[in-house]
């Protein structure tokens, strides 16, 4: 199983504009134009609007994660530790592959073939909101 423990990898996840956003791309080209070496950046993923943010880390997927980063695992055990149905905590984990803040990997599960486990894409997620 792959462990994120030596990882000190931060995934932040943010509201702000579009205009944030396209300010930050000019200034990483620039430096790039320029020959300058591009320094490496936290992995981000923005939302234009607070509430949506706050929509799509609803309490139960911030339940699923925090039971993610205690222990990847398949999805049939995390809707069981969390009380869920399987369909929507794959509904869940899909969602958050989408946006990159889980990845899933194909493992053997002894006697019954394969199943998907769940990690996090990062050790730490850092919420920030304007509003």
């Amino acid at each position: 199983m792959k462990n994120l423990k030596n990882k000190k990898s931060v995934l932040k996840v943010k509201s702000g504009s579009v205009d944030e956003f396209f300010s930050t791309v000019k200034n990483v080209m620039r430096s790039a134009d320029k020959g300058e070496k591009i320094k490496q950046r936290i992995k981000t993923l923005s939302f234009e609007d607070p509430m949506e943010m706050l929509h799509f880390l609803s309490i139960t997927k911030l339940t699923l994660i925090r039971r993610i980063r205690q222990h990847p695992d398949s999805i049939t055990n995390l809707a069981r530790d969390t009380h869920r149905k399987v369909s929507a905590v794959t509904r869940d984990v899909n969602e958050l592959e989408k946006v990159g803040i889980v990845k899933t990997y194909s493992a053997v599960n002894p006697g019954h073939g394969r199943h998907r486990i769940i990690e996090l894409t990062a050790k730490q997620l850092k919420l920030e909101a304007s509003i």
